[in-house]
Order: C-alpha cells, then structure tokens, then sequence
C-alpha cells in the first residue's frame, strides 16, 4: 500500500471530535469511580474506629461496674469486720461510703467509657452531651425539689443529688463520645408500655407483620384508634438507691446475717475474699449474727436468670448451647452508643459534598462467681449479699444487656419518648418531622393495619424466633 492511501486512514475532523467526547465521559466516570474508591475507603475505615471505640468504651465501663461489684462486697465484709471489734464509728462511715459508692462507682464508669472512646478517634457528639446536659438540669431542678416538705425523689444519703449533679456535670464539661444507651433515667415512663418499645416502630416502618405476631398477638385486629392505648404507666421508681447510668444493681436493706448465713458459711466467705481475721466463733461470742444492720444485697429482679440469652424463647437473643451456670446471671452491664462523622467526596444534590453518620453500639458486662469445694457458683449464691467475686468483663450481644431497648442516647427517640407520647395518647401523632411519629401515623392507618392482617392470615407459620449461627435467616438485628 502506498504511503498516501495509507495517510487516508487519518481521522476526518468530525470523528475526532467524538473521540474527544468518548474521552470526556470516561476521564468522568474514572473520576467518579476514583471518589467512589476514595469515599469505601474512608467508610470502612471509620466504621471500624466507631466500633473499636464503641468495644472499648463499653468494656472500661463494664470493667468499673465489676470493681464497685467488688468494694460493695469488700466493704461488706468490712462492715462485719468493724462489728466484731466494736467500732461503731467505722459501721457508720462504711454504710455513707456504700449509698455513695452504688452512684460514684458507676458514674466513674461513665467517665472511663469516654476516655476510651476518645482516645479511639471519637469526638464529642453535641446531641449527645446537651441531652445529658439537660438531664444535669432535671436532677438539680426535680430531683432535688420539695413538696409538702419532702424532697420529690428521696436522697439515697443527705445532699445525694447537688452531689450526683455536679459529678455528672463535670463528665458532660468535658463532652460525651460515649452515650449510655441502656440508662434507667428516674423520670422516663418504663418500657413496659408498647409505646415505650422502639422494636414496635421498627416493625411499623419495616412493615415486620412477625413481630406483631411474635410480641403483640392479636394487636392489628383489636385496635381502632389512639384511644385504645392504656395510660403510660406513672414517672418514677421504688427505689432511689441505684444510679440511673450503669447501674449495678444493688440496694440497701436492714437485716440480720443469720437470717442468710450459718456462722461458719460467713467464714468461708471471708476466707474466699482474702479476709482470715474473722473466724466462726468470733462471729457468735460477738453476737454480730443477730444484730440488725444495713447491708448491701443484688436485687433479685435485676440479678435474676439471664433469659436474654438463651437457645430459645421469644424474648431472647438466639444462642448456641447454653450459659455456663456460674455466669447465668443478669444485672451489671453497660450498652453505650458512639457515632462518627464520614466526609464523603462524591458530591450530593447542588454539587456538594456529603457527609454520612456512622452509629455503632456496643454492650460489656463484667462476670463473676464464688468458689468453694464443689465448684464455681453464681456470685448471687450467698443469698444475695453482696460480696467480692467479679474477675473478669466481656463484649455481650447487645439484644442480650438489661435495658438496651432504652436507646437512651438516640437523641431523636428520647424526644419523641419524653415530649410526643402524652400528646399523642390525647390528641393522635404529633410533629411530622419526628420519624416515630409519623409510624404512629402509619399506624393509624386502617388499611395499613389489615395489610398485616392479610399478610398473616396467609404467611404466619413462617414467623419463628431466629436461630444462631450464619445460616439464612439466623443470626440477630444487632449482636453488639
């Protein structure tokens, strides 16, 4: 072929300039992918410091509720100890250091949880810190406040909640990264009430026709309006004793020791706990067995079987096998809740840039058990009485921790919780900006409702409680 028939193959003018279009389009998508790249990397990077620090932070604050488990029980045994020899000043200094330490101890807990979620790369979360901040508020104003000459909330010792305010204060000062999300707040309705379950919006909004089968059997046939909902229950709690973030689940009461021990059971007790001054026979020359003296005790409704986390059953977190006995105990835990910010750099609507939240939430608790001759038993064995036996902590399912339907630090339920539900309850849903509310509306929708209806009238035999493991179907909404 002759050089010029071969320079006929050049590209005319027009060609190139759909060359230079192709070009364009692909240096675009290129571009885009490239930022795609650039925004996975930066996700998956920062979802994976959210839960390290969210890991963390939940296991220094399980670690302090096991140490104050331990100096309730220490001081317990002190308690017995200062009996025996006779100093009554010593009785009373130890029973002001336990009411103090059942909110310190805890509050401490708080405290460490930050620290570990900050030096995770979490920063402070401004919704978080002025909820709590507010809460500040709530215990200085109400807890604190008198009627008819009684305080509104009795102190669990004289001066409590300036006290507690001022501890909680200065963790809020600082800015929280690390929300307490199964807190017990005085003031917050129980979460008894339907209402009061965020699983139930869920199902709402997910359209999850199991879990009204499951939990509220019946519900979608029976209901017809707002009106049908019972009254939420009344604020406030029985007892004062316990701190309302991490609470370890103690509580005062006068009693005798013989009542719970033998002479010699006590012994052991104190021998297990390091403690070998105290023997037996000083115990009854004393009389230390009959005297009615305030002691510290788990309370049996918090520290009861651990049915949150068994093989099967409605409510609980599926499981393969079972808990070893030592450890089949609730109570203790801590469920915290940390969030992230991610920049990202593929831009949003107008061309900017966007930035994404990342939440992840975590739950620990700390483990125990008392030893004797015939083996390891659950710390709760001595009838109760609280003493020394916490050794270790452990990241826990966060379904399977006491109080982790709280969300007590998803600042958008804690709203709609504490301002929408009593109005609501009167007048129908509430703010349309307010995500919970609109699933009340939703809810109120009648062919909404008889969509489930329908929807179970056919399918219901494959709604069952899902089982552990990695199989379809299996596993649970959240594993911590």
């Amino acid at each position: 072929m002759s050089r010029g028939h071969r320079s006929g193959l050049a590209v005319p003018p027009a060609h190139s300039g759909q060359v230079a279009v192709f070009l364009l389009l692909a240096m675009t998508v290129l571009v885009f992918m490239l930022l795609f790249i650039v925004d996975l990397h930066s996700i998956i990077q920062r979802k994976n410091q959210t839960q390290n620090a969210g890991d963390a932070a939940a296991l220094a604050a399980a670690r302090w509720q096991g140490a104050t488990l331990n100096l309730m029980g220490e001081l317990n045994l002190l308690h017995v100890l200062a009996l025996v020899n006779n100093q009554t000043n010593a009785v009373d200094a130890i029973t002001n250091m336990q009411a103090r330490l059942n909110f310190t101890g805890p509050m401490t807990a708080l405290f460490a949880a930050q620290i570990a979620a900050k030096n995770n790369r979490m920063y402070v979360d401004s919704e978080m810190t002025d909820l709590l901040r507010e809460h500040v508020g709530t215990i200085r104003m109400q807890y604190a406040s008198v009627f008819d000459g009684e305080l509104y909330f009795p102190e669990p010792w004289p001066g409590a909640w300036p006290q507690v305010a001022d501890m909680l204060g200065q963790i809020v000062a600082d800015g929280i990264a690390a929300g307490p999300d199964n807190a017990q707040f005085f003031l917050d309705p129980s979460t008894d009430h339907i209402l009061t379950q965020k699983a139930f919006y869920d199902a709402v909004m997910g359209q999850n026709w199991c879990w009204f089968y499951l939990h509220a059997r019946g519900l979608l046939e029976s209901y017809s309006s707002f009106r049908d909902w019972p009254a939420l229950p009344e604020l406030g709690v029985a007892d004062y004793s316990d701190a309302e973030i991490f609470g370890i689940g103690l509580f005062p009461m006068t009693a005798r020791l013989d009542a719970f021990f033998s002479a010699s059971e006590l012994e052991e007790r104190f021998h297990e706990a390091g403690f070998h001054t105290v023997s037996a026979a000083q115990l009854v020359d004393t009389n230390v067995m009959q005297r009615g003296e305030t002691w510290y005790f788990y309370n049996p409704s918090e520290w009861s079987e651990w049915t949150r986390i068994k093989p099967d059953g409605e409510d609980s977190f599926p499981v393969t096998g079972t808990v070893r006995p030592e450890y089949d105990r609730a109570g203790a835990d801590a469920v915290v809740r940390v969030y992230a910010t991610v920049e990202r750099e593929t831009p949003g609507g107008g061309g900017r840039r966007r930035s994404d939240k990342v939440v992840w939430t975590a739950a620990a608790k700390p483990f125990g058990y008392l030893e004797d001759g015939t083996g390891r038993r659950p710390a709760t064995d001595a009838s109760y009485f609280a003493l020394p036996a916490f050794r270790d902590v452990r990241l826990i399912p966060v379904d399977a921790a006491s109080g982790s339907e709280n969300s007590t630090s998803d600042v958008e339920w804690v709203r709609h919780v504490r301002n929408h539900l009593r109005p609501y309850l009167e007048t129908g849903p509430q703010s349309p900006t307010c995500r919970y509310c609109l699933a009340l509306a939703t809810w109120e929708n009648e062919a909404f409702r008889q969509a489930g209806i329908d929807w179970l009238a056919l399918y219901h035999q494959n709604c069952r409680v899902r089982s552990p493991g990695g199989r379809r179907g299996g596993g649970s909404r959240r594993g911590h």
